[in-house]
């Protein structure tokens, strides 16, 4: 899935992508981790501004048996 381009994909794409939600990237867009475009209210994000080359997974970062979002407080790490 290493694809650069000039091309430019809708948010829901990116998000998938990205393994991500639509709200996160439109925050990745707004502080210029990713290029973008708007045209007629809806937002597309440049593909090569996905840097999908190498990406680690969020499967890849959080250890096993965690969901991630405890914030460290469930006594499992």
């Amino acid at each position: 899935m290493c694809e650069l381009g000039t091309s430019f994909v809708p948010i829901a794409e990116a998000a998938q992508l990205l393994e991500t939600t639509e709200m996160r990237v439109l925050m990745m867009l707004k502080k210029n981790e990713l290029q973008g475009k708007e045209e007629n209210e809806s937002w597309y994000v440049d593909r090569s501004s996905l840097q999908l080359c190498n990406k680690p997974k969020a499967a890849d970062i959080v250890k096993p048996g965690c969901g991630g979002g405890c914030g460290s407080g469930c006594g499992g790490h």
